[in-house]
């Protein structure tokens, strides 16, 4: 019998890379990542009717007590779950077989999640706290737009985000 003609003995599989999450602990993170994800998005939408209800508002009074509440959610809701939501999804990258940076749908939603959390931060919070303050003044121009434009960003790219968990096209990155 020559070599070619002895069947190969396969070895036990080995994972390179960090260990992988146990089964109840992976079932648990990717619980609390979808009730995140979900509620993130859900304060995405509520935030969106809001912005819409503010600018189709004459009453500075009503303007002013939307934007407010607007705010609230943006500080109470949007940034806890958004913070949540990415914790739980590297957490789950680096703990299972899908990986961190291994597959494009991954990849890009984690950009996708730091880009929503960043930006609207950056833009949409400090123009709800401008137009907070010009609502109670009375005015009915404000940064309105600003605060709509965020609202209609937030809702689109946590939506792409979702679409890429359930299709996860694309194959494994490089």
């Amino acid at each position: 019998m020559t070599a070619l003609d002895t069947p190969t003995r396969r070895s036990p599989r080995t994972r390179p890379g960090p260990p992988r999450l146990p089964r109840n602990a992976r079932r648990f993170l990717l619980t609390a990542h979808i009730v995140t994800s979900v509620g993130w998005l859900g304060v995405a939408y509520a935030l969106l009717v809001m912005a819409l209800t503010a600018r189709a508002a004459d009453d500075p009074a009503t303007r002013a007590t939307t934007y407010q509440l607007m705010l609230d959610f943006d500080t109470a809701a949007m940034l806890p779950l958004g913070l949540a939501a990415l914790v739980t999804g590297v957490i789950l990258g680096l703990g299972s077989h899908w990986g961190l940076l291994r597959h494009w749908w991954v990849a890009i939603k984690l950009v996708l999640n730091v880009a929503v959390l960043v930006v609207p931060m950056l833009t949409r919070h400090p123009a709800l706290v401008d137009a907070v303050d010009a609502a109670r003044a009375g005015l009915l121009t404000d940064p309105a737009q600003q605060v709509l434009d965020g609202s209609i960003a937030s809702v689109i790219v946590l939506t792409a985000a979702t679409v890429l968990s359930t299709y996860k096209p694309w194959g494994k990155t490089r």
